[in-house]
């Protein structure tokens, strides 16, 4: 399998990401400006769409590894990822309503960037993935993963700005 360099190659990014972010996570403890449970959800968000990438990266490679014909392997591995992702959609869905219930209402920033972020990456991937059951391109695959691996990244830089003083803070405070 010609792709399996960059399947491998997608999974290693993926778990940089995911040590990057608990390292972060570890040293920074109490300085977020954040509210402790939205750090919670952003944390955990981030690591289960790095573990999205990297065990999906592998799937193709090892069914390649069993003899399975590439057809059928990029086929099944889309459908999987795509019952993947809806899933964890459906838990960030849920963790964010949670978050609501409990009075943490989303900022204009979550509002405006970090929602439609979600959405449309939410759409792009499906749209991808269901495309992919028929077509069984490697490259739509890849592509499905790559923007999996750009939520990953984008949660990546949530956590480590939340660690960070705001502007308007120090403008109020100098």
């Amino acid at each position: 399998m010609p792709e399996s360099d960059v399947l491998l190659t997608v999974a290693e990014v993926a778990v940089a990401f995911a040590g990057f972010a608990s390292l972060v996570s570890i040293l920074g403890r109490g300085t977020s400006a954040d509210d402790p449970r939205v750090l919670s959800v952003r944390m955990r968000a981030m690591l289960l769409t790095s573990l999205l990438v990297v065990g999906f990266s592998l799937i193709p490679v090892i069914l390649s590894g069993y003899g399975v014909r590439p057809r059928l392997a990029w086929t099944a591995s889309s459908l999987l990822l795509l019952t993947a992702t809806l899933t964890y959609y459906w838990w960030l869905q849920r963790a964010i309503l949670t978050l609501g219930r409990a009075g943490l209402t989303p900022s204009r920033f979550q509002r405006r960037v970090i929602i439609p972020t979600l959405l449309l990456t939410l759409l792009a991937v499906s749209l991808l993935l269901l495309a992919n059951l028929v077509r069984a391109m490697p490259a739509v695959y890849l592509t499905a993963l790559a923007l999996l691996l750009f939520q990953s990244g984008f949660a990546f830089c949530l956590i480590v700005f939340s660690f960070l003083p705001r502007i308007d803070q120090d403008l109020n405070g100098a």
